[in-house]
């Protein structure tokens, strides 16, 4: 008796899980029921899992820091900032090779790594004359924290605040971003309007990229990645000279992307370099971006100019 009592109880939780069909109902009709309660089910985890995981698949920091600007040579600071929610994020402060323009570039890095993956361009921007300031999302190098997007605006937020406190201002201040940072950059383009903007390998929406790779599941990454790091809508609003960069053999973002970006863009100025190689060969394009970035700078900031300051009775650069 107790086996039986046993048995049922089995069944009938088996019976709750996958429920028997009824004697009236077709076989096809019963699977049909089955295969969308199972659906159903795992849809929903999917997108719980997604909405949970969310920072896990967008971010992917590293800890250790490898090359900095020591290793090459170049004098620069460290600087430790405070985001709004009170986290320190690591920044680096690099003087331009010769003072021929006082600008700064922020530069915004993607979304794996930290800042000693960055030091192909940061040798690019400061060999033009420019200042080079880049910050550690909370969670990457030896900033604290783990990354969230509101997290990472705050981080280029505290950024511009120390461009600012530096003397800089929106009149020679660059933003650039690269693949993620490309995101990061036009939201701070958006609220704090700098003299050019540079979007390196980067994306028209977040979601953009593992649709164009995933097409099947453009539905499931709308719900789950909705309208973050939205350049494309946030370039409408955005009026400085812009540039991009990008390359047709890019596996990572697509090109098709980048040029979306450049051809919506309503600017008074824009130019598209186009390279070659994959997603981090900058080194490959080195020569052709760099005549790219010159050409920006001549548009977008004028050359320093001598004057005579007669208690000092020298000239001065402004």
């Amino acid at each position: 008796m107790a086996n039986l009592k046993g048995a049922n109880k089995t069944a009938a939780k088996r019976n709750w899980l996958i429920p028997g069909k009824p004697e009236n109902m077709s076989w096809g009709n019963w699977l049909l029921r089955r295969f969308l309660v199972i659906f159903g089910l795992v849809a929903v985890i999917s997108i719980a899992g997604g909405l949970f995981f969310k920072d896990e698949l967008i971010f992917h920091p590293r800890h250790d820091v490898g090359l900095t600007p020591k290793h090459y040579g170049y004098e620069y600071q460290e600087v430790w900032l405070r985001t709004a929610d009170g986290l320190r994020v690591k920044a680096w402060d690099i003087p331009g090779e010769h003072a021929e323009r006082r600008a700064a570039v922020l530069f915004f890095q993607g979304n794996a790594g930290n800042m000693s993956l960055i030091m192909s361009q940061i040798t690019t921007l400061r060999s033009l004359g420019l200042t080079v300031m880049a910050v550690d999302y909370p969670g990457y190098g030896e900033s604290e924290g783990t990354p969230h997007v509101d997290k990472v605006y705050q981080a280029a937020e505290a950024l511009w605040q120390h461009a600012v406190s530096r003397g800089f201002t929106s009149d020679n201040i660059v933003i650039y971003g690269f693949s993620l940072g490309g995101g990061v950059a036009s939201y701070l383009a958006e609220n704090h309007p700098p003299a050019a903007l540079v979007l390196d390998s980067t994306f028209t929406r977040l979601r953009d990229v593992p649709s164009d790779h995933l097409p099947f599941l453009r539905p499931y990454l709308k719900l789950v990645l909705g309208d973050l790091l939205d350049t494309k809508t946030r370039l409408a609003d955005i009026h400085c000279p812009l540039l991009v960069l990008h390359s047709p053999e890019d596996t990572i973002v697509p090109y098709h992307l980048g040029r979306e970006l450049f051809e919506s863009y309503q600017g008074a100025y824009k130019d598209m370099v186009i390279g070659q190689g994959g997603h981090m060969d900058f080194l490959l394009n080195q020569k052709l971006y760099r005549e790219g970035l010159q050409k920006l700078m001549e548009v977008a900031l004028p050359p320093l100019k001598a004057v005579w300051d007669d208690e000092s009775e020298s000239y001065s650069c402004i």
